[in-house]
């Protein structure tokens, strides 16, 4: 599997959140994200947004089996995880929409068994990348009003453009905008760059490798009287007219919550 967006794929997992009585009430998305502790050691993080993880009394989680060291495609474990509010980690600041839940066990509990790729922590995006800029293309990995290849276990990749400049914080938040139809079910999408592709637009051609980095993960979107409104996770219809701008929470206040976890075993 060479091509780096068919392996971004297995990165992001879709999320079914369950209240006290078991009910689903909604779905999000979250993608995997792998962080060094030292001496060889790896924790693994679900990350997604608080008002997908926080709700939820449990969640459920779908993975492809492996198989010969591939993704046995069609083949899906789904992975129930109970009791997750004690597990789940917050960002500390309230108006930051990011939560984690640790995942590590789940991959020493069932080794060989399931097929996926994450995020590694040397993608997250600082922001002082000289070739980030605004009105370049992103994509973004997620599972919009509840479609995807189910059969397949796939979620959707779609494409946006860079509305604010994202080196900045848009009014002062950690957010940056992008121009893109962003509906019910996106909450928690990785959202991508490949710098490789934009040096090669300006003129910087380096065909040996791609440049791919986590500029952040999306949270809400922008209705029509300007205000911000959480996406809501579930399926139903937003009554409000969406402007098709998405509000992104930057990389930086992910890796500020990943580096706050407790790295003992």
């Amino acid at each position: 599997m060479s091509n780096i967006y068919e392996q971004l794929l297995y990165t992001t997992l879709r999320i079914e959140c369950f209240n006290e009585n078991n009910s689903l009430f909604s779905i999000g998305t979250g993608f995997l994200l792998q962080r060094p502790v030292g001496n060889d050691i790896h924790k693994m993080y679900l990350v997604s947004n608080k008002h997908v993880l926080c709700e939820a009394e449990s969640i459920a989680i779908s993975f492809t089996k492996l198989k010969n060291n591939n993704p046995d495609t069609g083949n899906i474990i789904r992975f129930p995880i109970n009791n997750i509010k004690e597990n789940i980690v917050s960002h500390p600041d309230p108006d930051i929409d990011i939560a984690i839940l640790e995942c590590t066990g789940l991959f020493i509990m069932l080794p060989n068994q399931l097929y996926f790729k994450y995020v590694s922590y040397d993608m997250l995006a600082t922001f002082n990348e000289p070739e980030l800029n605004v009105a370049e293309n992103v994509y973004f990995i997620g599972y919009p009003d509840n479609r995807y290849d189910e059969k397949n276990n796939l979620p959707l990749v779609r494409m946006g453009l860079i509305a604010s400049h994202p080196k900045y914080d848009y009014n002062g938040n950690a957010v940056f905008i992008i121009d893109a139809q962003v509906f019910p079910g996106s909450s928690g999408s990785p959202v991508y760059i490949d710098l490789s592709y934009e040096n090669f637009k300006n003129g910087q051609i380096d065909l040996t490798r791609k440049n791919i980095k986590l500029l952040g993960i999306v949270s809400a979107t922008m209705i029509r009287n300007n205000q911000l409104k959480s996406i809501q996770t579930g399926t139903q219809l937003l009554t409000e007219e969406v402007l098709g701008l998405g509000i992104v929470y930057k990389a930086t206040v992910i890796k500020e919550l990943v580096d706050s976890m407790p790295t003992d075993n």
